[in-house]
């Protein structure tokens, strides 16, 4: 059976409804786990799949939203590889917009200048950042999410709105070529405005977040100067998306 064969029949079997494992579909398919494990990887890839621990199952709705705390478990070494990159970018002076978030958490913890101001509507980045000398958090306020443990809403967007910063550090749930994407509308407006209002605007995502679509569109590509990724992200799709004009670095 080729690879192509394969996979088709792969999808026809998820396409059923059912979640099935690693193991099981090596014996359907009569050949090895680590074989079915690459063609997981490349339907998920392709946003065609969801996998799952040992196995996979149908893509998730385009307004499912995992929790922070499930966001936390998941990516872990990638994330922190990501959040270092990214704070490297970050120098004196800067005043700096830090969306919430598991990916953006880490770049929180990698600081290592001695002076900036950084805007975030993140309690939990707030807090880390609380006996830093020499850095100035603005929390933005505003109503707190469950899911993403993010301040959202009006009262966020309006102090978002009056400021300028360097730079803006956000994170996203889809990323395709049509845009960025999120499952709230609420908080696409908070990160529509972060974008607006930042001279220079990062997307930090791991590559489990290509060629996704969420609800709510945030940011065009155009808009967005530069996406943090780590080197999991397949070569086909860092050509297809650097072929159209976007800046990406895998770490």
């Amino acid at each position: 059976m080729f690879s192509e064969e394969r996979r088709i029949r792969i999808m026809d079997i998820i396409n059923s409804g059912k979640t099935v494992t690693v193991e099981e579909l090596s014996k359907m398919l009569d050949v090895s786990e680590s074989t079915i494990r690459r063609d997981l990887k490349y339907l998920e890839g392709k946003g065609l799949i969801h996998r799952t621990h040992g196995g996979a199952m149908n893509p998730l709705p385009t307004n499912y939203e995992p929790t922070f705390l499930e966001k936390k478990e998941e990516m872990i070494d990638e994330k922190k590889a990501i959040g270092r990159k990214a704070a490297s970018l970050i120098e004196d002076g800067d005043t700096v917009i830090i969306d919430s978030g598991t990916t953006t958490m880490e770049i929180v913890r990698n600081l290592s200048v001695n002076r900036a101001k950084i805007v975030t509507n993140s309690p939990h980045a707030a807090i880390e950042l609380q006996y830093r000398q020499g850095i100035e958090v603005i929390l933005t306020g505003g109503m707190l999410r469950y899911e993403t443990q993010a301040l959202v809403g009006p009262i966020a967007d309006e102090l978002i709105q009056r400021i300028k910063a360097d730079k803006a550090f956000i994170g996203t749930n889809g990323i395709t070529l049509d845009g960025f994407t999120t499952p709230n509308v609420v908080e696409a407006a908070t990160k529509r405005n972060m974008v607006r209002n930042a001279e220079k605007v990062y997307i930090v995502a791991d590559s489990t977040k290509f060629n996704k679509a969420s609800f709510m569109r945030f940011a065009d590509l155009d808009e967005v100067d530069c996406i943090i990724t780590d080197s999991k992200l397949p070569e086909d799709v860092y050509n297809e998306f650097s072929g159209n004009g976007i800046d990406i670095i895998k770490v």
